[in-house]
């Protein structure tokens, strides 16, 4: 009786002791499962990474959309005429007085030499254009990488407005962004933002791609004075955070690609 006895007893113990492991192992993994490890990659939390916020570029280190495009309109190149006429009557009343010694009378005199101006040139080179616009030009000194540049024009010597600069850009989520500076005319200098009107707003292609969000904020059209300029500009966003845009920007930033 002892022997059958003592047998019983020790599968009862190996029995409970494999119930005991099982219910640890058990726990173990209920308290892995719980923690988040994982052992695929090496372990790590599974905490998002945060999106890296877009890195932003000089100007200068910017990229053309597509062929470089520079073009102002010089309206008004001085040109002088002179009349071979008045030329050869000038010529012989000053002759004239100097053999006689006389002083010669006013209907004799010969007449102002007239000047004209020339047609309208065409300037591609933006060293040539900055000094005779008029203004100071206002910029933002970085914008976000893959932005492109579109295009710059306007004119110079303009007999009633002066000079004028339109600067368009496409951003990296397709959105425009554009400039429109003149010398300052008004006594205003308030800083206001109105939506823009359908179809008058510069539109461009979305980049390849990137897929525009159906949230997307409105484009907004924005004015507001600088020193002795006049800033419009066009942009996505609210009136709050193109107001610190506006007053971001600066005068004198080198803004054509350096390649």
């Amino acid at each position: 009786m002892f022997l059958p006895q003592s047998l019983s007893f020790v599968a009862r113990w190996r029995f409970a002791r494999l119930l005991v492991s099982a219910c640890l192992l058990l726990f173990s993994f209920f308290l892995l499962s719980c923690s988040g490890l994982n052992f695929s990659g090496g372990g790590g939390s599974t905490t998002p990474t945060p999106k890296p916020k877009p890195s932003l570029v000089a100007l200068t280190d910017l990229h053309w959309c597509n062929k470089p495009f520079i073009v102002f309109r010089d309206l008004h190149a001085p040109v002088t005429v002179t009349s071979t006429a008045s030329t050869a009557t000038a010529t012989a009343i000053a002759s004239a007085t100097a053999t006689t010694g006389g002083t010669p009378n006013a209907t004799s005199t010969a007449s102002p030499t007239p000047s004209t101006s020339g047609p309208p040139t065409t300037i591609t080179d933006w060293s040539q254009v900055e000094p005779y616009l008029g203004f100071s030009v206002f910029l933002p000194k970085t914008l976000p990488a893959r932005t492109c540049l579109v295009s710059a024009s306007g004119t110079v010597h303009d007999p009633t407005f002066g000079g004028n600069l339109i600067i368009g850009y496409l951003l990296p989520d397709g959105s425009p962004l554009s400039f429109s500076e003149a010398p300052l005319r008004s006594n205003s200098r308030d800083f206001q933002c109105t939506s823009s009107p359908s179809g008058t707003a510069p539109q461009n292609p979305v980049t390849p791609g990137v897929k525009p969000s159906p949230t997307q904020a409105p484009i907004l059209i924005c004015t507001g004075a600088k020193d002795n300029t006049n800033v419009v500009f066009s942009l996505r966003g609210n009136e709050t955070s193109l107001k610190q845009f506006f007053d971001a920007l600066q005068p004198g930033i080198n803004w054509v690609p350096a390649a």
